[in-house]
């Protein structure tokens, strides 16, 4: 299992759960709408790599103080779970603190499933950004072709650079502050 932990700003230095509570009471989002969106988002599929079947996505959501944990399974008893994440609003963006993409060996579009989700709670509580600190070149990759953009356009141009060759080995450590 890989974990990939997308910190907020509040402090590097600070565990995920000091973050959500650093987070608490500071984002000008309606609570209500957040968690509405949350629960009423798109419906989501993944393809099972195996049977080479598409399989429906359930949601199961829960509050974290101000921030919502979102985890995805492949059954409606929560039997198989294949990712979570954790969010947050704040600053006028919706902040990822944590993505877990648990079934990637055997499911394909589990990541873009949670970032459409998180797209479509941002979306719905009147949020302008979704952000993120990526903290693994290969996440930053991944978020790249959905969008996300890094603060430093060096960066941007080095990593379109790394997607379009494959073979080329960038100097440059892509990672870090990412938003779309």
């Amino acid at each position: 299992m890989m974990r990939t932990n997308y910190n907020n700003w509040p402090s590097d230095g600070q565990s995920v759960d000091q973050q959500r509570d650093a987070l608490a009471g500071t984002s000008g989002a309606d609570g209500a709408a957040f968690t509405a969106a949350l629960a009423a988002g798109p419906a989501s599929s993944a393809f099972d790599k195996r049977t080479g079947v598409s399989v429906r996505l359930h949601r199961v959501s829960s509050n974290i103080g101000n921030a919502q944990s979102v985890s995805l399974f492949t059954d409606a008893n929560e039997r198989n779970k294949v990712g979570a994440m954790t969010v947050a609003p704040g600053r006028n963006s919706l902040r990822i603190l944590s993505i877990e993409n648990l079934g990637r060996s055997r499911y394909k579009g589990v990541g873009t499933a949670m970032i459409e989700v998180a797209d479509h709670t941002r979306q719905s509580a009147g949020l302008s950004k979704l952000s993120l600190l990526s903290q693994d070149e290969g996440a930053s990759a991944f978020f790249y072709k959905k969008g996300f953009r890094f603060a430093d356009e060096g960066k941007n141009a080095e990593m379109r650079t790394v997607i379009s060759n494959p073979r080329y080995v960038s100097d440059e450590i892509l990672m870090g502050e990412m938003e779309r």
